[in-house]
């Protein structure tokens, strides 16, 4: 929103994950985040714009295990835009490298290693002035099929891995 509008909340945010999920393996390409962020920011609806993006921790747009120097990068690029980081997702479903927070202990390891991945690349964000608010966005990384299987029992994991996702976040 710009400074003129009378409501300074919600902020608005444009979600980049579009942009890559459900895309690529013979549908269609992923939109790079450049583009994203270029939309974006050229976006405007009487007299309204976007504030922010919120994104997807996974490649094409930003790669989990992204260096601080590669980061700074991206956050020159949201600052060149005039547009802040909000929600950031961790990508905790095991095609992107996480497991099922109801799985056995290994599916739950890789988790909460992703969780703690995408803390880091918040508060990193948050450090280079680029993330005044926001959250890391989790789910369970499961289908509701998986979860019917044993509803007690799954529920009851997914949330011990959710107390566990605090305390990571708590860290950050």
């Amino acid at each position: 929103m710009t400074d003129a509008h009378p409501n300074t909340f919600p902020k608005l945010h444009n979600a980049a994950w579009p942009g890559v999920v459900g895309k690529g393996d013979g549908g269609e390409p992923p939109i790079d985040l450049d583009t994203m962020l270029d939309l974006t920011a050229a976006a405007e609806v009487d007299g309204i714009k976007f504030d922010g993006v919120d994104l997807f921790l996974y490649e094409p747009h930003i790669d989990i295990d992204i260096s601080d120097d590669e980061l700074k990068r991206w956050a020159e690029k949201f600052q060149s835009r005039n547009l802040v980081v909000g929600t950031v997702v961790a990508p905790i479903w095991p095609p992107t490298g996480g497991g099922s927070a109801m799985g056995d202990a290994a599916d739950r390891e890789k988790f909460l290693t992703q969780v703690r991945k995408g803390c880091r690349i918040a508060q990193k964000l948050r450090e280079l002035g680029v993330r005044p608010y926001g959250n890391v966005r989790i789910d369970s990384a499961c289908s509701p099929a998986d979860w019917a299987q044993d509803p007690a029992g799954n529920t009851k994991r997914i949330a011990e891995t959710f107390r566990e996702a605090c305390r990571i976040a708590e860290d950050h």
